[in-house]
């Protein structure tokens, strides 16, 4: 999978798809949103361009502004935040 910085742009970067569909975050956008291993994210799409992407670490205060925006809000805000509990136990 290669990655690479375009030369142009100190906070852009590039990242190739597998054929299974996956892509690595390169390094500094991991640090700088404080992503780890086994960490869930949203990726949603922008609402001025739907060209574009925001990756948000999933932590319960996103948790709380995403309620109510999706039909199943309920189910799915007490799945993710078990899930967050889970992972604060494990040390993630």
């Amino acid at each position: 999978m290669a990655m690479k910085k375009p030369a142009n742009s100190a906070a852009s970067f590039t990242a190739t798809i597998s054929s299974k569909g996956q892509m690595v975050l390169p390094a500094p956008v991991r640090k700088r949103l404080g992503l780890r291993k086994g960490m869930h994210v949203n990726i949603s799409f922008a609402e001025d361009d739907g060209d574009r992407l925001i990756v948000q670490p999933l932590t319960p205060r996103l948790i709380q502004e995403l309620r109510g925006s999706i039909g199943c809000a309920g189910a799915a805000l007490d799945y993710l935040q078990e899930e967050r509990k889970r992972d604060r136990e494990r040390g993630r």
